[in-house]
């Protein structure tokens, strides 16, 4: 592993003689709706109570200055380029930093249904056998080490298990307040909640001033989690995170305000999950922050095709660690056709790039034809217009991994819930400032802060301020706009 942290803080006197060039600094933009919705807060004071009526816009530019338009943070030289700031976020692992723990819950995805509309789904095909690793943060201070804590591991998990993470005793609740604010989140491709990038916040979210219960929710077969049916997950995959907000989380903390948030896939899930869930969206979700999500998954993977390091270093990179999720639990997988072939003789496919990934299994896992076909429908374009709770969206202008073009700048103008901050310098899921910290994470735990005070005020949308609901317009895949019967 690259480790550059010491070289960064003896090359800060170097970069504040530098600090006069634009080129070594990153610039923050805002895209905000053209009515955005209205929140109130409640101030107690001695003789009266009084609300106060904000915007989220209002809201950044007066308690998040680092989200505000025209706020420039500088860079260090090093990682002046969106490549360079990726490549850091990659390779370094950061292990001396955020060190965060966690005890490790497995959660049985038991054969349940829930409903949209007037139908009753199962949240996945395996009646009962599948899991989904929770994660409990807990800080340094207050971790308690268990060395017996694998006699909770159950039987169908490995006993390797990430830094700083153990089995939680099934009998001890680490949510002991049902009053705190819960923060849920996602992480990228092939990643977990090891990563620094989620690291770095947790570990201020989880303490004063903001004192948030955090639980990161890893996806099927990452973080050391031993997958227990032959599914994967991919961006349009939302049940994992629909069960632990249906049947765990909303029934067990029925007063718990939830917030949300994901990371680069894990951000396009969370984004879909919204949108899916619409008006029906449970109450308890009070809002949501997605970084470096990719938006539109066609245009995506267009963009990785066309920059060189995109193509033969990015693309490939993340084939590999998602060849290595099957092969890690052939055992399993291997109940799938389509993998048992490749298993038996692997040098009939020619799996290099991601794409060919999703071609050949991806798709396939899930009833799909194709990469493309599964680009297609997993794109958070297609339901963005749909959310109907707050969400903050957190990009980089120059994000090698997901580009620039295709984020929803005319979905914000349309939908009120809808913030946008961009940067022009920050890579994908980097953002680190001259001193080697990341930008974003003290600012988000401030905004999620400010919004746990508020409360959306309903009346200040009205439905025609919404964009236009489209399943009148649109619907068994043909435009019906003024000419259904029933």
């Amino acid at each position: 592993m690259i480790f550059l942290s010491p070289y960064i803080k003896k090359t800060n006197q170097l970069v504040m003689t530098m600090l006069g060039s634009s080129f070594f600094i990153s610039k923050v933009e805002n895209y905000v709706p053209k009515k955005p919705i209205k929140f109130t807060r409640s101030i107690r004071k001695s003789d009266s109570n009084k609300s106060e009526v904000t915007t989220i816009s209002e809201l950044i530019q007066n308690h998040i200055p680092e989200f505000s338009p025209n706020y420039s943070f500088y860079i260090n030289p090093l990682f002046s380029s969106g490549h360079t700031q990726t490549a850091y976020t990659a390779l370094n692992n950061f292990d001396k930093f955020h060190q965060v723990h966690y005890k490790r819950q497995i959660l049985q995805i038991e054969n349940k249904t829930y409903n949209v509309g007037k139908v009753s789904l199962k949240y996945d095909q395996w009646g009962g056998e599948s899991t989904i690793a929770l994660d409990y943060a807990i800080s340094q201070e207050t971790f308690k080490h268990d060395p017996d804590h694998l006699k909770f591991k159950p039987e169908s998990q490995s006993d390797t298990l990430p830094p700083r993470t153990e089995f939680k005793d099934p009998e001890e609740d680490l949510i002991k307040n049902d009053d705190k604010p819960l923060l849920l989140v996602l992480h990228g491709l092939s990643g977990g909640s090891y990563e620094a990038y989620i690291r770095a916040v947790l570990e201020k979210i989880i303490e004063p001033p903001y004192d948030f219960d955090a639980i990161v929710i890893n996806s099927r077969g990452c973080a050391k989690h031993t997958i227990t049916s032959p599914q994967l997950y991919n961006g349009l995959w939302t049940n994992d995170l629909r069960y632990v907000i249906n049947e765990f989380i909303t029934k067990k903390y029925p007063n718990k305000r939830i917030y949300l948030m994901g990371f680069s896939l894990g951000g396009a899930i969370l984004a879909n999950y919204l949108g899916q869930e619409g008006n029906s969206v449970k109450s308890q979700i009070k809002g949501a922050a997605m970084f470096g999500t990719p938006w539109d998954f066609p245009d995506g993977a267009v963009h990785l095709r066309e920059s060189i390091i995109g193509h033969n270093v990015y693309s490939p990179t993340m084939c590999n660690n998602l060849l290595k999720l099957i092969n890690n639990h052939n055992n399993v997988m291997i109940e799938n056709e389509f993998i048992k072939e490749f298993s038996q003789d692997p040098t009939k496919y020619k799996v290099k790039f991601l794409k060919d990934f999703d071609n050949f299994f991806t798709s396939k896992l899930f009833g799909l034809n194709s990469a493309d076909e599964y680009y297609r429908l997993a794109s958070p374009n297609n339901r963005i217009l749909k959310i109907r709770v707050p969400i903050l969206i957190i990009s980089s202008k120059d994000d090698p991994i997901t580009g620039s073009r295709s984020l929803p700048f005319s979905e914000t103008v349309l939908n009120p819930y809808i913030t946008m901050v961009t940067t022009t310098v920050g890579g994908h899921l980097g953002w680190f400032t001259w001193n080697g910290d990341r930008w974003y994470c003290k600012p988000i735990c401030d905004y999620f802060k400010q919004l746990n005070e508020l409360d959306v005020d309903e009346t200040s949308i009205t439905k025609e301020d919404l964009p236009i609901d489209i399943s009148k317009s649109w619907k068994y895949d043909r435009l019906v706009n003024g000419m259904l019967a029933e």
